[in-house]
């Protein structure tokens, strides 16, 4: 006689865990990849002599990932909680997109308007990138501040 009938928690427990890992984990990822997409935007040696074979790829993918953790983290926003699950999905996608390509194209601005240096480059993305992640989840707390009272 096989077990398979499951615990009464089970379910409950993979939702939270994907639920942490969607809407915790990876907004973190996300973070940490548009930072070094950043340094690797303004210092283009970066990636092919970590990655010689597949530095396009290794790039895209931090891309990727960047664009899917700003997209997570906005859908679980209590601001839009309540819309319609497509407008949700559509906020998310756009303001992800808004946001990661604004920033590309701030730090390829600022990579015109630098010195020639490598160590100058990265300090200056890890700090737009910082500094783009911070003001950003700082509007997104104070929307979500105003709407619930």
């Amino acid at each position: 006689m096989s077990n398979a009938r499951k615990e009464p928690n089970d379910d409950s427990r993979i939702g939270k865990f994907l639920d942490e890992v969607c809407f915790t984990y990876m907004p973190v990822i996300g973070a940490a990849s548009h930072t070094i997409f950043a340094v690797h935007l303004l210092d283009k040696s970066l990636m092919p002599s970590l990655f010689p074979k597949w530095h396009f790829g290794v790039a895209n993918g931090f891309l990727f990932n960047a664009h899917l953790g700003v997209g997570l983290y906005l859908y679980n926003r209590r601001s839009i909680a309540r819309a319609p699950l497509p407008l949700r999905i559509l906020w998310s996608v756009y303001g992800s997109a808004m946001f990661n390509f604004g920033s590309v194209l701030l730090f390829s601005t600022g990579k015109l308007l630098l010195v020639n240096d490598r160590l100058i480059g990265t300090l200056y993305a890890i700090a737009a990138s910082l500094s783009f992640l911070v003001v950003g989840k700082q509007y997104l707390e104070f929307v979500d501040r105003s709407i619930d009272g």
